[in-house]
């Protein structure tokens, strides 16, 4: 089978490349001339330059294919304009492709995101049938594209995926807080905040049975482990995995909000985003970040990696490739 794959080169597209050669799929991936390809560089694929924003390049790379796989789009911008540019219109130009192009697609897979359904409550795990409540800007943007990918049904399959925190291999996100715990500090907040995280590989893994799973046609599913943690517990787990002894550092609510603000002005600044700002730090101290995947472990017959595996796989690759 043919799979188109765009935002091959980032962290989860090149963990998805390498599962679809592994399972021995003919892959072609979208990616801009100036892309860095470090990460799929010496995979077994082909690479199609080209923009998504360009419609007649659209149209000869999604007829050639069986199944689109779009991982592509932005996680932090400094103006709305850029996260619709990116996240909802390149995904608006796709889903029209395929519609004039190729209705006989298998299977259409986006790469979504738990911030497109908004925090959750602490007394109880949020369904998929819930309310979105987007709390950022690119909460609302994947929002507005899973809208898009919508419009394919009753023409072509599609199947959405909203990962909670995705961590492993090549991720620069979660990896503060490995490196914190390689200094042996573990983050502590005073007020309570849940979260929920998934492996990275576990994302690739499930896409490829979402591929050929009837069952998950035109349904959302949420992507993590099941297990509910605090920021402390991240740390604690990162720490023991890995045979680290930690000092407990106990953090204001407001500290995070100050280096949000010092690192959005940074930003704006030099012109190009950083790590965190004012909305990820926002989105980092909601309440409850928990969904139920339920649903995904039943339709996939999927079983998720703990956190203490993926946490000493995760920290390895770090000091290895010489991360800290």
């Amino acid at each position: 089978m043919k799979i188109l794959l765009t935002g091959a080169n980032g962290f989860v597209g090149s963990h998805i490349v390498e599962e679809l050669i592994l399972n021995n799929y003919d892959v072609t991936c979208i990616v801009r001339k100036n892309s860095n390809l470090k990460w799929i560089e010496n995979q077994q694929i082909k690479l199609k330059y080209g923009s998504l924003e360009d419609k007649q390049f659209l149209k000869e790379v999604i007829s050639e294919t069986d199944a689109v796989i779009h991982c592509a789009g932005v996680v932090r911008a400094l103006e709305w304009n850029v996260y619709n540019e990116v996240n909802v219109i390149a995904t608006k130009n796709i889903i029209e492709s395929v519609l004039e192009n190729n209705t006989n697609l298998k299977k259409f897979i986006f790469i979504s995101s738990q911030a497109a359904m908004g925090p959750g409550f602490e007394d109880r795990m949020r369904l998929i049938s819930d309310r979105e409540n987007p709390v950022s800007d690119y909460g609302k943007s994947k929002l507005l594209a899973e809208q898009e990918v919508k419009k394919l049904e009753g023409n072509v399959p599609y199947t959405i995926f909203r990962p909670a925190a995705v961590y492993g291999p090549r991720d620069k996100d979660i990896f503060t807080f490995f490196s914190m715990v390689n200094k042996h500090i573990a983050p502590k907040t005073f007020n309570k905040h849940l979260i929920q995280l998934v492996f990275v590989k576990d994302i690739a893994k499930i896409i490829i049975k979402a591929i050929n799973t009837q069952t998950a046609n035109n349904k959302i599913y949420y992507l993590a482990d099941g297990k509910i943690y605090t920021w402390k517990d991240v740390a604690d787990i990162i720490a023991v995995s890995n045979n680290i002894k930690t000092i407990t550092v106990p953090v204001f609510d407001s500290i995070f909000k100050i280096v949000g603000s010092v690192y959005e002005i940074i930003g704006n600044i030099v012109k190009k985003p950083q790590v965190l700002n004012k909305e990820k730090i926002n989105e980092m101290l909601q309440t409850a970040w928990i969904c139920d995947n339920k649903e995904t472990i039943k339709d996939m017959n999927f079983e998720f990696q703990n956190l203490e595996n993926g946490a000493k796989i995760t920290y390895n690759w770090y000091l290895t490739n010489k991360w800290f």
